[in-house]
């Protein structure tokens, strides 16, 4: 929806104040901010206007305003392009992954956290990134009793690894053997197709013996949705949006539901590299007056996975977005030697 420039003025001015404050927004607080020219009646009109579009609403008939969901999604598409990460920023960022080492850099349970120590909201690791993990390998090896260690590599280069259990213990295995005929047969299938093929026993699954489908089928049906994680939780407990009770437990269904993100942050990034999603704009963040920003990071020209936050809608987006695309954008140059190292 087309604004004017005057429009625009008001409508970034209302969010501003919103956002720092949460409070509704009157025509005389922005017509008392330094070195604009409107009058508080000019600036009462266009408010009024910015109503008629759907970008501002009331919460009381004598009240001021407050931005909708399309009102904060018109600022944002306006205003977060034009902002890039500070070379401040970028240094701390560099200096925090240059304080690692690499074998904590791979771990995305570290990345998740430096990600909500810096923003102070809930930081989140998707991997790997398509509509479903695509199987490249798969290696099996036996732990001991009945348990087993099922390796799963997919097309993306991610590693997905559990542990399963025979139903036949003691039964002599050849772990070796049925990890290459699962490899050869499920390879360039993703984890939900080789479910189901495992499932119809008339799809040329008939080589696999019972206790081989049921072992397989463990292994592939945890790991469709891939890897997320979620750390510093307690930072949206603790931040006042989320005083009321009913608030808390919408927002711990959001963060429990890692399915859920998986395939949310899959969809909204097919298309672009850097997502804010916020309140009715995806079924996760409307229950809980939540917002979500994403951002993908990459292994050579692959998109490897995403990093992003979890928060309230009212939040920060200027300083959040450019943290988030920060630790992407350090996090793809980190991981870039070990992928040539990998091709070599």
């Amino acid at each position: 929806m087309e604004l004017s420039k005057r429009e625009h003025f008001v409508l970034a001015a209302v969010v501003g104040v919103f956002l720092r404050t949460g409070q509704a927004v009157a025509s005389r607080q922005i017509a008392e901010r330094p070195g604009q020219r409107l009058s508080a009646a000019s600036i009462r009109n266009v408010m009024a206007r910015l109503e008629e579009r759907g970008m501002l609403s009331r919460p009381h008939p004598s009240s001021g305003c407050v931005p909708t969901d399309p009102g904060l999604r018109s600022f944002l598409d306006a205003y977060l392009p034009q902002r890039r990460p500070s070379a401040a920023l970028r240094r701390d960022v560099e200096d925090r992954f240059q304080a690692a080492n690499p074998e904590l850099i791979e771990d995305m349970e570290w990345v998740a956290r430096l990600t909500a120590d810096l923003t102070r909201e809930a930081g989140v690791v998707v991997r790997p990134m398509g509509e479903a993990p695509v199987m490249e390998a798969m290696t099996l090896v036996a732990l001991g009793g009945a348990r087993v260690l099922g390796i799963v590599v997919t097309i993306d280069g991610w590693v997905g690894k559990r542990v399963a259990t025979l139903s036949m213990p003691g039964r002599s295995v050849d772990l070796q053997a049925l990890s290459q005929r699962a490899t050869s047969r499920f390879r360039g299938l993703d984890f939900v197709q080789a479910c189901d093929l495992l499932n119809d026993r008339t799809e040329g699954i008939g080589d696999f013996a019972g206790w081989e489908r049921e072992l397989l089928l463990d292994l592939f049906s945890h790991e469709k949705d891939g890897e997320v994680l979620v750390i510093g939780a307690e930072n949206l407990i603790e931040h006042e949006a989320f005083a009321e009770v009913g608030r808390i437990r919408s927002v711990v269904r959001v963060l429990e539901d890692r399915p859920g993100l998986a395939i949310e942050w899959r969809r909204v990034l097919r298309s672009e590299s850097t997502r804010v999603l916020l309140g009715s704009e995806s079924t996760l963040t409307a229950g809980g007056n939540l917002g979500m920003v994403a951002t993908l990071f990459y292994q050579g020209e692959r998109a490897a996975g995403a990093v992003g936050i979890v928060g309230p809608r009212r939040m920060d987006y200027g300083r959040i977005v450019q943290v988030v695309e920060c630790i992407g954008e350090t996090l793809s140059k980190y991981l870039e030697p070990q992928r040539s190292e990998v091709a070599q």
